[in-house]
């Protein structure tokens, strides 16, 4: 049984901060880490480790985010040696991982070649596990090979780790071709998830292009992966997105932005946001100096996990883009952090 002062707390938690929705301003360095006792509903995450929350007959569960790491943040380490990368990731306390593959056409799996059952003999030793993947191209001709590894290793996440749109029309093309994945998934227990940039957080007939992809779309095939950084680097709210989303929002990728760094936070206050940004010009508006680790920069990133966990999401995934640092020591740092952060559950 939960004790009575955690059943009342998390009902004061929820009902002080509206189910979770938090109003946060990006043009200022804001807090990220804050002591249980702030609010409520922070409380209500540390008691919940001690004494969980009832099930249908009882109270409402609360939700924590397991944290991961997309190995494309180690990506030199993986070049050189996979196994001995994930070896390192896991050892740092990384036991959910999502991969990068973008060679699905002849590596169905995990982008390293390696066979579905001995990739498990591999992870089940380091005590880790795929829970999700940014796979291309995605198609009929791979996506049978790509659902049987994926569902051999426990995978039901098949991501989509970038697109770009030329026009409204290109955009509903699009959009058929998500749903149509992602009811080939769907038949087979997967789902496809939308990972964005902040190109999608331009305008095309009236609201976001994400938005866009939400509305032409249909949840039982098609889910979210936000990208807090790169949704700010948009110009958008990271809590909004996720709010607006909702319950399709599956997990979400987390960084941060650095306090050092000259660049504007908005990529549209130096880039015409009214021309259509396409595969040649995502690039030249974001460095590496912009890039740091979780709980060192300036994202309001409780605010963010929290929003996330009131939404039901399951992951926190690491995505490193650019470090100054090396890899391993970059991933290390981020994980010290995510301790230090409420609503997280640990195994």
């Amino acid at each position: 049984m939960p004790s009575p002062f955690y059943t009342i707390f998390c009902a004061m938690g929820f009902a002080k901060n509206g189910m979770g929705k938090t109003a946060i301003s990006l043009e200022k360095v804001h807090k990220n880490r804050r002591p249980a006792f702030a609010f409520p509903h922070r409380l209500c995450y540390n008691l919940g480790r001690k004494f969980p929350p009832l099930g249908k007959k009882g109270l409402v569960n609360v939700m924590a985010l397991k944290v991961g790491i997309q190995l494309y943040s180690v990506r030199d380490e993986m070049a050189k040696d996979p196994v001995e990368a994930i070896r390192q990731v896991a050892e740092i306390g990384y036991k959910n991982l999502e991969v990068a593959n973008s060679r699905a056409a002849e590596d169905p799996g995990v982008g390293f070649d390696v066979p579905a059952d001995k990739l498990l003999e591999i992870l089940g030793g380091f005590g880790a596990k795929v829970v999700s993947s940014h796979i291309s191209p995605i198609n009929e001709e791979t996506l049978p090979a790509i659902m049987e590894y994926h569902g051999k290793i426990g995978n039901k996440y098949i991501g989509q780790s970038a697109d770009f749109f030329a026009d409204y029309d290109a955009l509903q093309r699009r959009c058929e071709y998500y749903n149509k994945m992602g009811k080939i998934l769907s038949q087979n227990g997967m789902k496809f998830l939308y990972h964005n940039h902040y190109h999608e957080f331009q305008n095309m007939n009236g609201q976001y292009i994400l938005y866009q992809i939400a509305e032409n779309t249909d949840p039982d095939y098609v889910d979210f992966e936000v990208d807090t950084f790169w949704a700010m680097r948009g110009g958008a709210d990271p809590v909004e997105v996720i709010n607006h989303l909702g319950k399709r929002l599956r997990m979400i990728h987390q960084k941060d932005f650095s306090k050092t760094t000259d660049s504007p936070i908005n990529i549209f206050s130096v880039k015409d946001p009214n021309v259509i940004v396409t595969r040649d010009t995502f690039g030249g508006v974001h460095k590496r100096e912009d890039f740091c680790e979780v709980g060192t920069g300036i994202m309001p990133i409780q605010e963010i996990l929290d929003a996330a966990n009131a939404q039901g999401a399951e992951y926190v995934i690491l995505e490193q883009d650019f470090t100054q640092l090396s890899q391993m020591e970059s991933v290390k740092i981020s994980m010290d952090s995510f301790h230090k952060y409420n609503g997280i559950e640990w195994d």
